[in-house]
């Protein structure tokens, strides 16, 4: 049975001396349903949290769900768990895509896995890393959009490296892997049903939310760090930029990791858009204003 699991339904009723809880919990070993009663409601579980089960000495089912003791929240990060482990399936359908993710997850030294658990422990931020689009009008501007181009990419620059004997294959997946991981907090969805920018989307952008993200897991969990010389090549590789003027202080690429990223990226997006628009027949596909 998996130590931990991701909270996908939460209910509670107020009864006479307690308030008695039930949980959907869902792994992709297994999911089940469980049963518990606390004396005081407990304000801190709620959907898309990670928790692990505190089991009764001789679990009975009833009506379908595990009696258990409780559920402890699981508040800091595991650097041994596997986050795409613990993707439901209403979040992301295309299973295929998940087990990838899960894949370039399991292969990555121990401070990358811990960074990566770090900066989406909070079951609210990696639902909208996992759902979330790309963009609005541009490449892969629907739901999962952003996850499906940023494994994409992850697993190209996995590929690339195998020709570049001083390339880092871990540096190069992570930073396939964080690239637009900012996006999280870029769009949500407005009553229509469609995405918009958030207020951080249009005043700060992706790029500078990421980087707090790294800044702020870096700092904070400090026994797990990168050595200094991978952090300072991550953040690298997420802020240069070819193309930048001198004035605004971005540094141009300098190392092959952050050269294949940029490349990458827009053969992505081009390639995504290029499927999107084209016919089945012979000659012109359809317009796009951002190809």
């Amino acid at each position: 049975m998996p130590p931990i699991f991701r909270v996908t339904a939460l209910d509670y009723q107020q009864e006479a001396r307690c308030v008695r809880y039930q949980a959907h919990l869902f792994h992709d070993k297994v999911s089940l349903t469980v049963e518990w009663a606390r004396g005081q409601p407990d304000t801190r579980l709620h959907p898309f949290c990670l928790v692990s089960p505190r089991w009764n000495i001789r679990p009975i089912s009833h009506g379908g769900a595990i009696q258990i003791s409780r559920l402890v929240l699981m508040e800091h990060p595991e650097t041994e768990e596997n986050l795409f482990r613990m993707v439901p399936h209403g979040w992301v359908k295309n299973r295929e895509l998940v087990k990838q993710a899960a894949e370039l997850i399991d292969n990555l030294p121990r401070p990358y896995r811990f960074l990566f658990n770090a900066i989406f422990w909070s079951g609210d931020r990696f639902h909208r890393y996992c759902t979330g689009p790309s963009s609005m009008n541009a490449h892969h501007n629907y739901d999962c959009g952003n996850l499906m181009h940023s494994i994409e990419l992850a697993l190209w620059m996995r590929e690339s490296m195998r020709k570049a004997k001083t390339a880092q294959h871990a540096l190069a997946v992570m930073v396939g892997l964080l690239h637009d991981a900012g996006k999280a907090d870029e769009y949500q969805l407005a009553p229509s049903g469609d995405w918009k920018l958030t207020d951080r989307g249009k005043l700060l952008g992706h790029g500078v939310t990421i980087i707090e993200w790294i800044a702020a897991a870096h700092s904070r969990y400090k026994l797990h760090n990168l050595p200094k010389e991978h952090y300072m090549a991550l953040l690298h590789c997420l802020t240069s930029h070819a193309h930048a003027p001198e004035w605004l202080g971005i540094r141009k690429p300098r190392m092959v990791e952050a050269i294949l990223l940029s490349g990458l990226d827009q053969v992505s997006g081009q390639l995504e858009l290029m499927a999107r628009c084209s016919t089945e027949k012979p000659g012109w596909g359809r317009y796009h204003e951002k190809r």
